[in-house]
């Protein structure tokens, strides 16, 4: 039985890269012909376009794992039922707990591929595309905003006193975060009240040392004692200064972030950044809910081998291979769907993030043990 686990294993893994080289092709294809309207512009040019969609591939793939493993494991198993190999390995006494075990190997592979492709390909990938982006506009702005990034900051000041405020960051450069363009910041006291505004032209970060505005203008409102009948008790304050420094929670890696998508961030980044979020009172339930499904998304890979077994326990007569292949194409976009509502069923019905990631593989999997039950009743 080990050689023939070997050769089981080796002709999964070469059907699986053939589905998934053929696959990311199609999507590379379209995924060019969608950039030919912005060839010509702003020095944009056809060979930036092959660049930027040879980017997203590592993402493509990350993407299509789980349904090119279903592919060509369903091709493997349909053809060595089609051949009656499978028969006979049957009639040697091959049980279902049996093929599972060979399955493991190839399965594993799989995962660890389909990790390293989500975790560290393709958040490199993304950022190197955004970064070839912004050589032909140097300054992007964050995702979703036109008037820029708008961040919540929870700090303490040197005095020990807590201050909360709002900052909003005109533009960030994708090749170098630790420069930015202008900056808004409104901080409140601890009563909720507006304190102080400042406004400066650009933002330097510091390694050790923190934020430090460049020509920044510092209005300080004066706190109002509402028993006193005279409303004018202090005068505003306006001072200018060449370099203010800004102690803040804010880093640059979480600028960063707010220029990606969340799907496309690595499982590392969307934790620093629900900590951020958590440590300022903000909502967090998306990122989490994002956070969960990447982590059991890979798996999906293990569900999808799981899925094909049944597919060897047919005969040529319960259908061609084309038919089967047919099968778990719609699967697979069972599975994806499926993801993708729990994703936003957790956000929606505030149910734990975990649970709601892993349902979808439990309940193909489930449907996967169901199914095979039936072909080997039969």
């Amino acid at each position: 039985m080990k050689v023939i686990a070997r050769q089981f294993t080796k002709d999964i893994l070469l059907s699986t890269l053939f589905v998934l080289i053929v696959l990311i092709a199609l999507f590379a294809f379209f995924g060019l012909i969608g950039q030919m309207d912005e060839v010509g512009r702003n020095e944009y040019d056809l060979a930036t376009a092959f660049l930027l969609t040879g980017l997203t591939l590592p993402q493509r793939a990350y993407e299509l794992s789980p349904l090119a493993v279903l592919l060509a494991a369903v091709y493997t198993m349909s053809r060595w039922a089609s051949t009656s190999e499978f028969t006979v390995l049957r009639a040697a006494g091959m049980s279902p707990v049996r093929l599972a075990a060979m399955l493991v190997v190839p399965g594993l592979v799989l995962l660890v591929s389909t990790y390293v492709l989500g975790e560290v390909a393709a958040p490199w990938a993304m950022r190197y595309s955004t970064e070839v982006r912004s050589a032909n506009d140097p300054t992007l702005t964050a995702r979703g905003y036109n008037s820029g990034a708008w961040v919540r900051d929870l700090t303490k000041t040197p005095d020990g006193t807590e201050v909360d405020r709002f900052i909003n960051i005109s533009s960030i450069s994708a090749a170098n975060r630790l420069e930015t363009g202008a900056w808004r910041v409104f901080e409140f006291n601890d009563a909720g009240k507006l304190s102080r505004i400042v406004r400066a032209e650009s933002g330097v970060f510091t390694p050790g040392k923190g934020w430090t505005l460049r020509n920044a203008v510092e209005t300080i409102y004066p706190k109002l004692d509402r028993d006193k009948e005279n409303p004018q008790q202090a005068p505003l304050v306006r001072r200018t200064a060449a370099e203010l420094p800004l102690a803040s929670t804010v880093t640059p890696e979480i600028l960063g972030v707010m220029m990606t998508k969340p799907e496309r961030m690595a499982m590392l980044d969307l934790s620093s950044y629900i900590a951020h979020l958590d440590r300022v009172n903000q909502v967090s339930d998306h990122y989490r809910s994002v956070f969960w499904s990447k982590a059991f998304y890979p798996v999906g890979v293990l569900v999808m081998l799981a899925i094909s077994m049944p597919f060897g326990y047919l005969n040529a007569r319960s259908g061609g291979v084309a038919i089967k292949i047919f099968l778990g194409v719609l699967i697979g976009i069972a599975f994806y769907a499926l993801n993708n509502l729990f994703s936003y069923l957790s956000a929606a019905a505030s149910a734990p993030p975990a649970l709601m990631a892993a349902v979808p593989s439990v309940f193909m999997l489930g449907a996967s043990a169901l199914a095979l039950w039936w072909v080997e009743r039969r």
